[in-house]
């Protein structure tokens, strides 16, 4: 090859590099349990968790899993009630996204995955069900808002007596003030629990590239019933709210007449009262439409309409439902035409999030 051709390629490297180092500034991958540093696939830097917690003992899984962080965990079998990890939270940061991993893998050969709490600032966060899956990892995400405290503090909590808990991965992403905010709605005594954010009609979106912003997890959604995948629109203008990823944008699903509507389940973990935080994300399909036709579509929850949109060709339409009270443990999303729709109704994805009530700490 020529060696003139060589510069332009290095550079072009170089800007792509550091590109994407900006972008990923003050993300924290901690893979739990390992003990050297790594570089994945997506060029995110993975860190051992030994200067973060003095608790715990590193484990090897057998059964290996694809992505690495989940091949290794950090077990806590010294009958402390809680072991903690000290994360560092900057000033600089409006809130930031806490995600943290775990897969059994049968790593301890009693096949017996266990079941405890996890808790963050003081606060209770989720409860780890590994006995749920058995294949593949589970992951517990929340939105926290900055109270200008110097660290975070996540805690692995045995809430019965001969459980053993583990951790296997924690990822932290903090939202610069700068960038401007995830779920401008959300207050600031409150930390917000994860429980979807569904990429309907597409594959599962994860390090999309410097398209993604926020180390976001979108999974890929069932398809209902009577409902088909469609391609979509490319947004032109920006999209107003939560900033997601075109690559989620590009895909949708559609109902196949306009008399039915499409249902979307939402499993919640509890079953008391909740007020829920819901985002729907609409563009419209490529199909060529007729110059008078229109998608208006109205939207219910669990019964009670909500709101109603129409979608435009060249924009995202985002709609918002915040707060709703819901009650688990399942909760119904339906997407239904309006009256002088001509269109069926479509959507491409939801993220769901519950907040919890607890002040933090």
């Amino acid at each position: 090859m020529n060696k003139n051709l060589w510069a332009p390629v290095l550079l072009l490297a170089f800007h792509l590099f550091t590109a994407y180092s900006q972008l990923t500034t003050g993300w924290l991958n901690i893979d739990c349990g390992n003990n050297a540093l790594r570089w994945d696939k997506n060029l995110l830097l993975w860190v051992t968790d030994n200067g973060y917690t003095q608790a715990g003992i590193n484990k090897q899984v057998p059964q290996k899993q694809e992505l690495e962080e989940m091949n290794t965990l950090r077990s806590f079998p010294n009958k402390a009630q809680q072991n903690c990890y000290a994360l560092p939270f900057s000033a600089q940061t409006q809130r930031v996204l806490v995600r943290a991993g775990f897969y059994y893998g049968n790593y301890d050969g009693l096949s017996k995955p266990p079941s405890f709490d996890i808790h963050i600032n003081g606060r209770n966060w989720s409860t780890v069900n590994t006995s749920t899956v058995v294949e593949g990892p589970i992951y517990h995400e929340a939105m926290y808002a900055n109270q200008g405290a110097g660290s975070l503090n996540v805690c692995i909590v045995q809430d019965e007596s001969g459980v053993v808990p583990f951790i296997s991965s924690i990822e932290v992403v903090p939202i610069w003030v700068l960038t401007g905010p995830l779920y401008p709605e959300m207050e600031a005594n409150y930390a917000y629990n994860l429980v979807s954010r569904i990429n309907f009609g597409g594959e599962e979106v994860r390090f999309p590239g410097g398209e993604e912003w926020y180390n976001r997890v979108w999974t890929r959604g069932t398809t209902p019933p009577k409902c088909t995948e469609v391609a979509t629109l490319p947004a032109f203008l920006p999209v107003p709210e939560n900033d997601p990823p075109n690559s989620v944008l590009s895909d949708s699903i559609e109902s196949m007449n306009i008399a039915d509507p499409i249902t979307l389940s939402i499993d919640l973990p509890q079953t008391t009262p909740q007020s829920a935080y819901l985002v729907l994300y609409f563009t419209e399909t490529v199909t060529i439409r007729k110059p008078n036709d229109t998608r208006i579509i109205q939207i219910y929850i669990n019964g009670q309409m909500k709101s109603t949109v129409t979608t435009e060709n060249i924009e995202c339409k985002v709609i918002t439902i915040y707060p709703v009270t819901v009650v688990g443990p399942t909760i119904n999303v339906t997407l239904a035409s309006a009256n002088g729709s001509t269109l069926p109704s479509h959507n491409q994805r939801h993220g769901s999030v519950h907040k919890n009530r607890g002040q933090q700490g």
